[in-house]
């Protein structure tokens, strides 16, 4: 995708309404964008404060607006491709990513920073918003003055981690220990401020590692592979998720108004906790009752529940039984009660 192609569609990400966070004018999203792409090239505190203060004002409450950041900013981090041995910026005319360059005496644009630290500086956005908010909602006075969404915090922390694999990847090897020792920093950071848990900073550490000693093009290969598998993960959770979808009616699947002899026996359950006996089969509504849940996902109670019962289905057709599953009895045949060791529960006893 082309850098304006992908500036416009976030800036556009950014003017949609959102009624979790405040509303962003045209001018300031536009302002922002070229401040990002400023601390790309010039990676200053002052640079780094303004793409904070923005992000936690009027995005990191939304989720639609994170996720959008969130994938601006990887976008810009991979297209920070090694450039070639010798190669320079030509011209006086500046192109979108040459955004804060200032022109030498004779009129010539200076030089971008190595690739490799454009992706450090990225990282350096990620991890001041991650500390800011972390450290600010640890502090009771300031917790209630940040407005934040956990979802849009999750969606940074989750992609954190491969902004950090990009900044620790170097083709040349005279960068290559320098980065990573700067992404060893802010990792470091994280550890203290329990921003992430252990095994997933150990998991990271352990892959920038790897990153800075491989290329680039391997690399994005390696990434691609693992964004493909994330989405075939999402899919299979969301199948998994529409599963414990419970329906609006205790009917049949395919057949939502089916007579009360062909209704599941436990409709019968709702008449006589509220009737009592005898049933009655023509009060029973035509597809059965209504769910109390209907249409929500089952709770962790039913889902146990019904997987228990699934399992204890399916032992119907095992051909052996486990010897654990068996309770001890006696030569009478009566349970053997464990602080009871001679007598049993009814009293009768069994001589060793």
């Amino acid at each position: 995708m082309d850098p304006s192609i992908a500036r416009a569609v976030f800036t556009s990400a950014l003017l949609r309404t959102d009624e979790a966070a405040p509303e962003i004018k045209r001018e300031d999203a536009t302002s922002f964008t070229k401040t990002l792409l400023r601390t790309l090239n010039i990676c200053t505190g002052r640079e780094i404060k303004a793409c904070k203060d923005f992000i936690v004002r009027n995005i990191i409450a939304s989720s639609a607006r994170t996720a959008a950041l969130t994938k601006y900013l990887l976008f810009l981090s991979k297209i920070c491709a090694p450039r070639t041995s010798g190669s320079i910026v030509e011209g006086s005319k500046p192109r979108e990513e040459d955004e804060g360059l200032a022109s030498t005496a004779d009129g010539k644009l200076m030089q971008p920073p190595n690739a490799a630290f454009k992706r450090v500086h990225i990282l350096y956005i990620v991890h001041d918003v991650l500390c800011f908010i972390i450290v600010r909602s640890r502090d009771a006075q300031h917790a209630q003055h940040i407005l934040y969404n956990d979802a849009a915090i999750g969606t940074l922390k989750g992609h954190a981690g491969v902004l950090a694999q990009l900044a620790a990847c170097s083709a040349h090897k005279s960068f290559a220990h320098s980065t990573l020792d700067s992404v060893k920093r802010v990792l470091k950071v994280w550890r203290k401020l329990k921003v992430l848990d252990s095994d997933t900073l150990s998991s990271i550490e352990s892959k920038c590692e790897e990153a800075s000693t491989t290329s680039w093009n391997d690399m994005q290969q390696k990434l691609a592979a693992d964004e493909a598998q994330a989405v075939l993960d999402e899919q299979r959770r969301l199948e998994e998720d529409k599963k414990w979808i419970l329906p609006m009616q205790h009917h049949l699947p395919h057949d939502p108004s089916a007579p009360w002899h062909e209704l599941p026996a436990a409709n019968a359950l709702v008449q006589k906790r509220t009737q009592g006996y005898p049933l009655r089969a023509g009060d029973l509504p035509p597809g059965g009752y209504r769910l109390r849940n209907g249409g929500h996902q089952a709770d962790n109670s039913l889902k146990a529940d019904v997987e228990e019962l699934h399992k204890e289905a399916l032992r119907c057709f095992d051909k052996y039984t486990n010897a654990e599953d068996v309770e001890d009895i006696d030569a009478l045949g009566n349970i053997v009660w464990k602080d009871r060791p001679i007598r049993n529960y009814w009293g009768l006893e069994v001589k060793p």
